[in-house]
C-alpha cells in the first residue's frame, strides 16, 4: 500500500480530501479506513497521510505544532485491532 488518508478535522482550516466535524467522527472514519485496508488479507505495512498538518493542508493524525487532533491511544487501538466489527473502536 502507498499512502491513504487525507482526513481533515472541520474548523483547523486548511484543505483535506475529506472531513471529520469533530474528534469522534474523526476517529471513526480513521478506524475505518484501517478496517477497509486490512480487509482483504493481510497488509505489510502503510503510508497514512499524513502524520501530522503542512503549510495549507490540515489532514493529520497532529496539528502543525505537532499536538495530537485525537486521542493517540485509540488512534493506536485503531490501528493495532482493525475489525469490521464497531465495539473494537469507541
Amino acid at each position: 500500500m502507498t499512502e491513504f488518508g487525507g482526513l481533515r478535522l472541520s474548523g483547523s482550516g486548511g484543505w483535506g480530501y475529506s472531513d471529520a466535524r469533530d474528534p469522534d467522527q474523526f476517529l471513526s472514519i480513521y478506524a475505518g479506513l484501517i478496517d477497509g485496508l486490512m480487509q482483504p488479507g493481510p497488509v505489510e505495512g502503510f503510508c497514512y497521510t499524513q502524520l501530522t498538518d503542512v503549510e495549507q493542508e490540515t489532514n493529520g493524525l497532529l496539528t502543525f505544532d505537532r499536538i495530537p487532533k485525537v486521542d493517540p491511544g485509540l488512534v493506536r487501538v485503531a490501528t493495532q485491532t482493525p475489525k469490521a466489527d464497531s465495539k473494537n473502536h469507541p
